[in-house]
């Protein structure tokens, strides 16, 4: 097999490759997290570009004036932000569910800084989101990724994005699949400790003289620990279930971003 790029049409091809990869890469969890260098970020992305290069189709059409330079590259940047927005949704999904359940617990009131998106997060939501990507790439859910640049360029070759008001509802949908799986995650733990304060209330009713705040938070933090240990015992088939439905969503993705505009 020749090298990827030969010639000054080839070198082209990777560059608009390069770009459609490094965006992508630059916003995946994990890849995109702040702590992990920069550099090391273009690295990987030069070499998926590279590997990619001979064997997706190469591009038919190369912008020759700067106001097409510009606007190809801007398609390509607009075309990795789509698919990198499909992809995190779904890891937004175990946040928003670590978010239900911390507020319940009551480890709400303890922030802390996170570092892999550098803003003020629990502790629950922190270790549930660590746990997930831990899981997801051990069930070789990176593959996606993977699988999902390479079918991009098959299905929407460079300097050929085109607006389709279908991407904007397929997200749409993806933001509603995504608040409901959140809830149904969370549901557990928000099942249990209603009933835990619904009994904390008739408790203090009929006993005025117990301090039932001081009982209270421990006896919900306790419950929502607990819970949460039988939860992670049993998140594995979900996360499969969720790589499934992100392949999904991303193949949903690029059929509508290829379908023309009507």
């Amino acid at each position: 097999m020749p090298f990827p790029m030969e010639t000054f049409d080839q070198l082209q091809g990777f560059f608009w490759i390069l770009t459609r990869v490094s965006v992508l890469f630059f916003l995946l969890p994990l890849f995109g997290a702040r702590g992990i260098p920069s550099l090391w970020k273009a690295g990987l992305s030069m070499a998926i570009a590279i590997v990619l290069t001979p064997v997706v189709p190469p591009p038919t059409v190369f912008p020759e004036t700067a106001p097409e330079i510009i606007i190809g590259i801007a398609s390509e940047v607009v075309m990795g932000l789509i698919l990198a927005t499909a992809i995190l949704m779904f890891f937004a999904i175990v946040q928003m569910a670590g978010q239900f359940m911390s507020f319940q617990t009551g480890f709400a009131m303890a922030q802390a800084m996170d570092p892999q998106t550098g803003a003020q997060n629990n502790v629950l939501t922190q270790f549930l989101y660590l746990f997930t990507v831990l899981i997801f790439f051990s069930i070789n859910g990176h593959h996606l990724f993977i699988r999902a640049m390479a079918s991009s360029f098959y299905i929407v070759p460079p300097n050929s994005l085109t607006f389709n008001p279908a991407i904007s509802k397929e997200l749409i949908d993806i933001s509603a699949k995504m608040f409901m799986l959140g809830v149904r995650i969370a549901a557990p733990i928000l099942v249990a400790l209603f009933l835990s304060n619904l009994c904390l209330g008739i408790i203090a009713k009929t006993v005025p003289q117990m301090n039932i705040l001081m009982v209270g938070f421990p006896v919900n933090l306790s419950i929502g620990l607990i819970i949460f240990s039988f939860l992670l015992l049993n998140f594995q088939p979900f996360l499969v279930n969720m790589a499934e439905m992100m392949g999904d969503a991303l193949e949903l993705s690029l059929i509508h971003i290829s379908e023309p505009t009507r």
